[in-house]
């Protein structure tokens, strides 16, 4: 089956987004795997509350830089676990996640169909050279008013990718720092057209 990777945000764990599976799903069926982010978040000093991907924004280079490593680990992992058509693997996530789909879908050689990034940004610093990514579809998804990530990372997000070659769809909506029916609905077509 297809495969579809969607990693949560900040103080999240890999629950977070298994509800909107059903909503995504397309007609031959993708297979969700919801990884949890490698650092538990601390809410208050000893106050424990989910999972971290990385530290402050923009993220703390080593940080990010180790949770890349277990994410290049977790994707040849779970794709041993369940076996998947050669590039037939969507790389998601939502805030924090979001960025770390575009780092980790940027700079994985594995071959992948498309990166969707839901109400976050991108690390701009040390970008590999993106020439062989050029063709690679990406789905850029904010809301207008949301308050957590402000809306003008993901427009930065755009702007970068472009400036690479690179030709992200882009969508605002009139939400804040989480997802909606309608950006569902653009996120599941994205879907479709690189995995069916």
């Amino acid at each position: 089956m297809p495969l579809v990777i969607v990693m949560h945000g900040r103080g999240a764990d890999s629950n977070d987004l298994a509800d909107v599976a059903p909503l995504l799903d397309g007609p031959s069926g993708y297979r969700f795997v919801f990884p949890n982010a490698p650092k538990p978040w601390e809410a208050a000093p000893g106050m424990t509350f989910g999972f971290s991907w990385f530290d402050g924004w923009p993220p703390s280079a080593p940080s990010l830089e180790a949770s890349r490593e277990v994410m290049f680990r977790f994707l040849e992992e779970v794709t041993k676990l369940y076996p998947t058509p050669e590039g037939k693997i969507v790389i998601a996530g939502f805030s924090q996640g979001a960025l770390m789909a575009l780092d980790v879908g940027l700079r994985t050689t594995k071959p992948i169909a498309g990166i969707v990034a839901m109400s976050g940004g991108i690390y701009e610093e040390n970008l590999p050279d993106l020439s062989a990514k050029k063709n690679l579809p990406v789905l850029i998804v904010h809301g207008t008013a949301d308050e957590v990530i402000p809306l003008p990372a993901a427009r930065r997000a755009r702007q970068v990718l472009e400036r690479h070659g690179l030709h992200p769809e882009y969508e605002e909506f009139p939400m804040g720092h989480h997802v909606t029916e309608d950006s569902m609905a653009v996120v599941a077509r994205f879907f479709q057209r690189c995995l069916e």
